[in-house]
């Protein structure tokens, strides 16, 4: 039987490990352990891990600026897909941010991964043309 719980620090190498293994998900600094378990602490109750028989099957990472949400990296390890636990995963967090008042939530689904867009719009989510995604790294001398 899956259940889903709260993703605890404890859980990063777990985590990690199956986010290494499902296409489509990046990893950069931000998901090194110390930033990782810092975005947790930061925003408890809203990142979320399924375990069948005590070993992690599926996570995904919740938060938000206090006015919308913001999933990443919702993952599913392979053996267990088409089981409704990416979808039970995303509710969980739609769920928690609604407690908090949070209504809308984002995501972003890398370009050429069909499979990802194709999940999220069964789920009833809905892609946008009309903003373009701009990133900054602190101390990037790209960008001064």
């Amino acid at each position: 039987m899956i259940s889903v719980r709260e993703f605890k620090d404890t859980d990063y190498d777990s985590v990690t490990a199956l986010w290494r293994a499902a296409a489509g998900v990046t990893l950069r600094d931000a998901d090194e352990r110390t930033p990782l378990t810092a975005y947790l602490a930061r925003q408890p109750g809203l990142s979320f891990v399924a375990e069948e028989d005590g070993a992690i099957v599926g996570a995904v990472l919740c938060g938000t600026d206090g006015r919308r949400g913001y999933l990443q990296h919702l993952a599913v390890a392979s053996t267990h897909r088409r089981r409704g636990i990416g979808r039970r995963l995303a509710e969980s967090c739609t769920h928690a941010l609604a407690a908090r008042g949070i209504m809308k939530c984002h995501l972003m689904v890398v370009s050429d991964n069909d499979a990802a867009r194709a999940f999220w719009m069964r789920l009833g989510w809905t892609p946008r043309d009309d903003v373009q995604l701009m990133s900054h790294t602190a101390g990037d001398s790209a960008n001064a």
